[in-house]
């Protein structure tokens, strides 16, 4: 069986194809990979994992939810990105597409309608993406994480007709087994942590969150006094100059490693992307999650507030001193600690990624 995972633009719609891909290994060892990308973040993801994997692209083009000339010129790579996908999959003979939100996702699942290739994608947040409503009249089922993005999907989905019912599955979000059997040794090792001082791990996003990362930069003086901090600022920083102090480790991307800097954090700030929730969820980690305005991260946040399984703060409110006085109030409350961490633990269904590698192998068994 081959398989094209598309992912591509951001790390959270490749982390969950890549957790499926690793899965389907598993169920199925024979299966072909393909990772049909836009030469973005995946690229560094894909060099990162252990999975066999044949690196394609494709040029493909997002909506911007306000005025900007790139829009024009992005209608332009989405209508290049449909001919190239015809081409790929004449070459490649997939049998099955596999995608997670990506807008990559877009053309190539339209080529692959037209060359009767089955598509199965995933809604990763609570709110529906444009990508999600532009695909699902054309895929043979749709997989979300939320059950109440179920119950919207059949309404509000498709700008071509209605989604049924009988289409969707409830899964939970799959996550990348690599964040999991972390070491708190190796950690000390790697990133010289000092075992006196808890840490905090700030993940800024795969492409990073310029906001968040100049509030941590900011607060970093005052911080280390208290903690260690392992900031991951993302490729938008690239080249940018981090804090100088024995308890400040800036990276623009940590791989593999990322399970040991999990492992050692007594507390981590993120932005509120659903692959980091997943993640969090997984491993029980508390968490101050600072939402990307204006997108579907702020509903995760909601989510996360409602429940009680983060801190939530808008970044319209973020400051220097908030977020000094929120590390020093939720690390050394062990109450309010084990709450969060009870809380996200039960937020998503488990095993997400076997559900739906199943879910593949059965659309796959089935179709003539």
């Amino acid at each position: 069986m081959r398989v094209f995972l598309v992912g591509g633009g951001t790390g959270g719609a490749t982390a969950p194809v890549l957790a499926v891909g690793e899965a389907l290994l598993q169920l199925h060892p024979a299966t072909k990979l393909f990772l049909v990308g836009n030469q973005g973040i995946e690229q560094k993801m894909v060099d990162k994992s252990k999975l066999p994997l044949v690196y394609l692209s494709i040029p493909a083009g997002k909506w911007r939810r306000y005025f900007s000339l790139m829009n024009f010129f992005d209608v332009f790579k989405t209508i290049f990105g449909f001919f190239k996908s015809l081409r790929l999959i004449s070459e490649y003979q997939p049998d099955m597409i596999f995608g997670a939100g990506s807008f990559v996702q877009v053309p190539l699942a339209y080529a692959a309608y037209v060359k009767r290739v089955p598509v199965i994608i995933h809604q990763p947040d609570f709110d529906l993406l444009l990508s999600t409503r532009l695909v699902a009249p054309v895929a043979k089922a749709v997989t979300v994480s939320f059950a109440a993005s179920e119950r919207s999907l059949p309404e509000f989905s498709g700008l071509l007709r209605r989604i049924e019912k009988s289409k969707v599955t409830v899964t939970g979000n799959p996550v990348r087994k690599e964040i999991f059997g972390g070491s708190k040794d190796k950690a000390r090792k790697t990133f010289g942590l000092n075992k006196d001082y808890p840490v905090l791990l700030v993940i800024g996003g795969s492409q990073g969150a310029a906001r968040l990362n100049e509030v941590i930069l900011a607060a970093a003086s005052e911080l280390v006094k208290y903690v260690q901090i392992i900031h991951i600022t993302g490729s938008k920083r690239a080249g940018k100059q981090f804090y100088n102090h024995p308890h400040y480790h800036g990276y623009e991307y940590i791989g593999t490693d990322l399970r040991d800097a999990y492992a050692a954090a007594d507390l981590v700030i993120s932005r509120g992307g659903i692959s980091t929730i997943t993640e969090l969820s997984a491993l029980a980690k508390p968490a101050i999650v600072v939402p990307l305005p204006k997108s579907p991260q702020e509903t995760n946040a909601e989510i996360l507030a409602f429940t009680r399984s983060a801190v939530v703060v808008f970044e319209e409110f973020l400051t220097e001193k908030l977020i000094v006085n929120l590390v020093r109030k939720v690390m050394w409350n062990q109450n309010a600690v084990q709450t969060i961490k009870d809380n996200i633990k039960k937020l998503l269904p488990r095993n997400a990624d076997r559900k739906i590698a199943k879910l593949i192998l059965d659309f796959h068994d089935n179709t003539p």
